[in-house]
């Protein structure tokens, strides 16, 4: 059986070279469950900035477009344009939890919104702005924004690189849910950080080689001429056999 992840009323399934009838039955297995209206193909490896993958519909309704519910909220999002993974609710809830009414919150790479929207229904901070390269992903943040009939968020498209440069503003916590890229966006973040101010970094290592990253980032955050502490880490997802995304929450400590 292929790997799958639900998304609300879509299941996209990963064939992995299966034969044609196996994909048929598990597709025609999956729209037995009761939400379920759309099973598509993943037909490659996500890829690039936009983390973006091509899909194929296989059975049930021919949409792209899924529903989906997390933490008493609801998003909207188009499959085939925006990267989504359910797999990080856990993840979302967990740093949503950490996060103080008083405080400022930049969330970068946001997507179509799970992370500021999450944080603002659970924790509703001051003030969320977020990042968010893909106009279309940007399109469906703004939509998800209001369908929570959420007023603290700020939605910005771009490059990180360079709308960080235009925020005149020092965070309280930033949330670097990022793509699995060599650029780590530390220098960026630290731009707008302050003395105090919390991270929490997406890092993607092979398990042999995660003390090497975390002294990379002490190194890149020195090269900046601030110093970091690295309160925890925390394995959240696995990426490949032995290599996983990493959770690791930062403090600036100067």
């Amino acid at each position: 059986m292929a790997n799958y992840d639900i998304i609300g009323n879509v299941a996209v399934i990963k064939t992995d070279g299966m034969r044609k009838k196996e994909v048929k039955k598990q597709a025609e297995d999956l729209l037995k469950k009761s939400n379920i209206k759309t099973v598509v193909e993943k037909a490659e490896n996500i890829k690039g900035r936009l983390r973006t993958f091509k899909i194929k519909h296989i059975a049930g309704e021919k949409t792209f477009i899924a529903e989906y519910k997390e933490s008493g909220c609801i998003f909207f999002m188009d499959i085939s344009k925006c990267y989504f993974s359910p797999r990080m609710g856990g993840d979302r809830l967990e740093i949503a939890k950490k996060i103080k009414k008083k405080d400022n919150v930049l969330c970068m790479f946001s997507g179509i919104g799970p992370y500021p929207v999450v944080i603002s229904k659970k924790s509703n901070p001051r003030k969320i702005d977020s990042i968010e390269i893909g106009r279309e992903c940007n399109k469906y943040a703004k939509m998800n924004i209001e369908k929570n009939k959420i007023k603290n968020i700020n939605v910005y498209q771009g490059d990180v690189r360079k709308v960080v440069l235009k925020l005149r503003e020092k965070y309280d916590v930033i949330v670097m849910a990022r793509p699995n890229l060599k650029y780590s966006f530390l220098k960026e973040a630290l731009h707008v950080a302050k003395k105090g101010t919390k991270i929490f970094y997406h890092g993607f290592a092979h398990e042999d080689d995660k003390k090497e990253m975390i002294e990379s980032l002490k190194k890149e955050a020195k090269a900046c001429k601030r110093s970091i502490k690295i309160m925890r880490i925390k394995e959240i997802g696995d990426i490949a056999p032995y290599k996983h995304r990493y959770r690791i929450e930062i403090l600036v400590s100067s």
